[in-house]
């Protein structure tokens, strides 16, 4: 049973002001105490609601459009989306931030969907014989159809696929005319998915032939990509005949134009589809719960083509629901910084979220995809200009901001330093109380050496990040918290389940789990008793079910079935320990992870690699890798100059400043500083580890995790497969040449 968080005789405004619902929302509850089996736990849902799943906040906001259109009523004329002005010629961003309102927002939104569709009819390469070209051709008479079961069809995952609208592609990084595009779609029941280049002209290729896009809209970035594709592989990218530039269509090379049109490809940019919009206005065509709203590839951590996940406009409402159930505190009409990749559902949810609750949402700025440029520089830039009061962030970024901080402090004078540290150190022992943000001292003038920290990074109006897509250390989590004077939340979640499903409080008491499952969703574990998780102690593969998850993966019938069992479960592949009081979860492995070694052990990398990360603020990554013909286990591990710097001269005694980047590289690869340096991370990681699971050999480098390398996801989740060739040259020299650099002895001792 499903039902919406408040009936009709509330209205849509006092609905968002009743939330959240308790502060138990953070906590589940197991609602079936009698269950007993051996392949799986009970079943956990939110201790609020434990009787129905929810998946609305109102019966009247069942999609996305609607909730948009909400906010359009309630915050009409306050900021809504807006962005640094960019100078084409200069190739320069202006030192503010341009903003739309959401009235305005509205206007271009139903301006460019009818444009969308009123240039689509008009292509001159429009062919009747390609079934995504009759989708468009019969979109005005069709759209209110879709979502409805397809007669015949036996698989019901696949009524969505088989009656939804033709397929539109948004091709660039974040950016205004991004979100701008999705919500045009949304309005006008056309299906969209999101390309990203970070996987490769490949993976584009393969997706634009499995949708069969009529239409990408695009940064001019993107626009020779998708020409070299079509003239390489005609038949595949038969269906594109329109790219739609994000950019004015002054700035692009005419030859490109040209080189289009014999392609069979009309390019106009997003500036002419308004302009068409605005003469020959369609009025919206507002989707059912159950129509196809976007197809999300994941990124793959196989190295295998991505999956696209087919998700409902009713799913996507309810995960944005589920955030309004737990984010209260982001309530206000502040301003939100729109960093994380919107390709990938966990900023789109978060952003759509902000979106729905009135927030002014901030987008980078277009030198930040300049790739000769250092990201995090640019980042700070934006945020001193734009000063959020909060935005997403992953893991990676949150430990490359407390490895600043940490710099910062030790550079203060001594009174700086004392006064900082004892404030940090203040706020870390707050957070042990029941309430974490009790006493809790924030950048005040008072503390201006304190407050500095905050002012650094342009964060002087912030009051809480929200991070997931990996495993954080806890102690990061504390010491961010403390040294920002902000709160900080961590939740877990998936494409298949329209973003996060998990959610914390920003003032959590105990940092490190992802807090509870949603009130739009149920959660039990999988007996995984192979990996040697016992499904009595709480440890198993989490399952989910509810309006969240995601209908199927498109036009992919067996992967579909591999992943859902019989009762509707959905088998995420995460490892997870559930707290047997709060029902909380702590994500400690991968299904698909482990391995053995040659002594027959099972390896879980994934834990090991946490527990590294969490025991040792001298790396920052961290890849585990294991052959099944060897007893031990070898490593690629990330530090920064600063921290390979110090370890040199404290540890090792060498008492010199001077290094570059490659002379400290190749001093620390050197087999006596890597045994220091390996029994500096083993000796802090202690007994929290078998013998078995302890490294015996590293390669150190800076930031040898990169999504530009491809061994690692978009998100940061390590690629093995991949990790594991593109570093083979490495392995073969850890595992042949220089061999295990622990005693063999002590290890034998550990082992049992």
């Amino acid at each position: 049973m499903s039902q919406s968080l408040f009936d009709r005789s509330i209205s849509k405004s006092d609905a968002l002001k009743k939330l959240p619902l308790d502060f138990n929302v953070y906590d589940s509850v197991i609602i079936n105490p009698n269950e007993t089996s051996t392949e799986h736990s009970r079943t956990f849902r939110n201790k609020t609601t434990p009787g129905c799943l929810r998946n609305n906040i109102h019966p009247d906001l069942d999609t996305y459009p609607k909730l948009f259109n909400n906010s359009v009523e309630l915050f009409g004329d306050k900021p809504c989306l807006g962005s640094r002005p960019y100078n084409y010629t200069t190739h320069t961003n202006q030192n503010y931030f341009k903003f739309y309102t959401y009235n305005e927002v509205n206007e271009r939104k139903k301006n460019l969907g009818s444009g969308i569709i009123r240039s689509l009819l008009a292509n001159p390469f429009i062919n009747p014989s390609l079934p995504s070209h009759r989708k468009v051709i019969n979109h005005l008479k069709d759209w209110k159809s879709y979502g409805i079961p397809v007669t015949g069809k036996a698989n019901k995952n696949y009524d969505i696929e088989d009656n939804a609208s033709f397929i539109l592609s948004i091709f660039s990084a974040n950016r205004l005319e991004w979100i701008l595009t999705d919500l045009a779609c949304s309005a006008f029941s056309i299906t969209n998915t999101a390309l990203y280049d970070t996987l490769g002209p490949e993976v584009t290729r393969y997706i634009l032939g499995l949708t069969e896009s009529p239409i990408i809209v695009c940064s001019l970035d993107k626009l020779d990509v998708i020409l070299s594709l079509k003239e390489k592989f005609p038949e595949e990218l038969g269906n594109v005949i329109q790219i739609v530039s994000m950019d004015p269509i002054e700035f692009i090379d005419i030859s490109l134009v040209e080189r289009a049109e014999r392609l069979k490809i009309v390019v106009t940019d997003i500036f002419a589809l308004e302009s068409i919009g605005t003469t020959d206005r369609i009025e919206e065509l507002t989707a059912s719960k159950d129509a196809l709203f976007t197809i999300s590839f994941t990124s793959g951590t196989t190295g295998s083509k991505p999956k696209g996940a087919m998700l409902s406009h009713g799913g996507f409402a309810a995960a944005v629901s589920f955030l309004a159930t737990t984010e209260a505190h982001a309530r206000g009409h502040g301003k939100a910084y729109i960093f994380l990749p919107l390709t990938h559902l966990y900023e789109r949810q978060t952003s759509s979220f902000a979106l729905t609750t009135g927030y002014y949402l901030g987008l980078p700025q277009l030198s930040m995809y300049n790739k000769q440029k250092d990201v995090l520089n640019l980042l700070i830039e934006d945020l001193r200009i734009f000063k959020p009061t909060y935005f997403s962030i992953v893991p990676r970024i949150l430990t490359k901001f407390e490895a600043i901080i940490k710099t910062l402090v030790n550079e203060m004078d001594d009174k700086e330093y004392h006064e900082v540290r004892t404030i940090i150190e203040y706020n870390i022992r707050q957070q042990a109380l029941a309430d974490g943000s009790t006493g809790f001292i924030g950048a005040s003038d008072e503390f201006p050496a304190y407050k500095s920290l905050k002012e650094f990074f342009g964060l002087t109006n912030l009051l809480w990040l929200q991070t997931a897509s990996a495993p954080i250390s806890s102690s990061t989590l504390r010491y961010l918290k403390a040294s920002l004077g902000v709160g900080l939340s961590q939740s877990y979640g998936l494409t298949e389940s329209s973003g996060v499903i998990t959610n914390t409080s920003i003032f959590e008491q105990n940092p490190g789990s992802c807090g509870s499952i949603s009130v739009t969703g149920e959660l039990r574990l999988s007996n995984t008793s192979e990996m040697g998780y016992d499904i009595k102690e709480l440890k198993g593969e989490v399952t989910l079910r509810g309006p969240q998850v995601f209908k199927g993966y498109y036009k992919d019938i067996k992967e579909t079935n591999n992943v859902f069992d019989d009762e509707g479960w959905f088998h995420t592949g995460d490892i997870a320990r559930l707290d047997p009081t709060t029902g909380r979860v702590t994500i400690i492995d991968r299904v698909k992870n482990f391995f053995k070694l040659q002594q027959g052990e099972y390896i879980s990398p994934e834990k090991i690699e946490n527990r590294y990360l969490s025991s040792n603020p001298l790396i920052t990554q961290l890849y585990v890798h294991g052959d099944s013909a060897k007893h031990y286990l070898v490593g690629i591990v990330g530090t920064d100059f600063e921290r390979g710097m110090k370890f040199l001269n404290e540890f090792c005694g060498y008492n010199k400043l001077d290094f570059t980047d490659d002379e400290l590289l190749v001093e620390m690869n050197k087999v006596d500083i890597k045994k220091k340096f390996l029994k500096h991370l083993n000796e802090n990681v202690g007994d929290e580890l078998n013998g078995y699971e302890k490294l015996h050999n590293i390669h150190i480098e800076f930031n040898p995790l990169t999504v530009e390398r491809e061994v690692v996801t978009p998100t940061f989740k390590i690629r093995r497969p991949v990790a594991s060739r593109f570093f083979g040259t490495v392995f073969h020299k850890l595992y042949e040449i220089e061999q295990s650099l622990l005693d063999d002895l002590n290890y034998l001792k550990s082992r049992f």
